[in-house]
Parts: structure tokens; C-alpha cells; sequence
């Protein structure tokens, strides 16, 4: 995994919206977005891929939220630039027991 290209997010939320279905916001991408996923292991990081080359990591998960996160089969993903959505879709959850990445090299 470690040969994708992936960059920390720096500004991310994950929401619950009123029928328990989980949003993440974040800042809008350059990228093209084909199949995304989220990987998750349960713990404080998660990686959504974009693509077959291009992700991003959902550094240090609120406590509060792994739960919800870990029991949810997706997720939806909104983009934002500025005040304004570019871009929303669905995210399909996909477990694994580690995930394999080397987050202490996040600069």
C-alpha cells in the first residue's frame, strides 16, 4: 500500500446525520474519483481511496465516532471548496485487521 500516493487530510469531519448515516467533509480534491472506499481497522486512522492510486488519510478518528464507524457499510463523502459542495458520493466501508501504512511518517 505503501506505493499509492496518500496525504493527510487537514481539516476532515465525520457527522451522524438524523437516520444514523455517517458523513465525511472535507476539503475538495484534485483527483479523480472512481470506486471509492474507506479501509478501517477499527482504531484511530482510516485510508479512503480515490482511485487505484490516489487516497487520503482520515487521521486520528474521534474517539466517540470509531464505533459508529466501525458498524457502518458506508460512508458519504462531501466535498467541499469554500463555503460550497463540489462533489458527494458514497464511500463503501472495507475491514481489515491492520491497516498497512506507516503512519508516523505523515509530515
Amino acid at each position: 500500500m505503501q506505493e499509492l500516493d496518500f496525504s493527510p487530510l487537514n481539516n476532515f469531519m465525520i457527522a451522524e446525520g438524523s437516520r444514523g448515516e455517517l458523513y465525511v467533509f472535507m476539503e475538495a480534491r484534485k483527483t479523480e474519483t472512481t470506486s471509492p472506499h474507506i479501509l478501517y481497522d477499527g482504531k484511530d486512522h482510516a485510508i479512503l481511496l480515490m482511485n487505484d492510486k490516489e487516497g487520503v488519510i482520515l487521521d486520528y478518528i474521534n474517539p466517540e465516532v470509531r464505533k459508529k464507524l466501525a458498524n457502518s457499510r458506508e460512508v458519504i463523502v462531501v466535498e467541499t471548496l469554500l463555503e460550497n459542495i463540489k462533489d458527494t458520493y458514497h464511500a463503501e466501508m472495507k475491514f481489515v485487521n491492520k491497516l498497512d501504512y506507516d503512519f508516523g511518517a505523515i509530515s
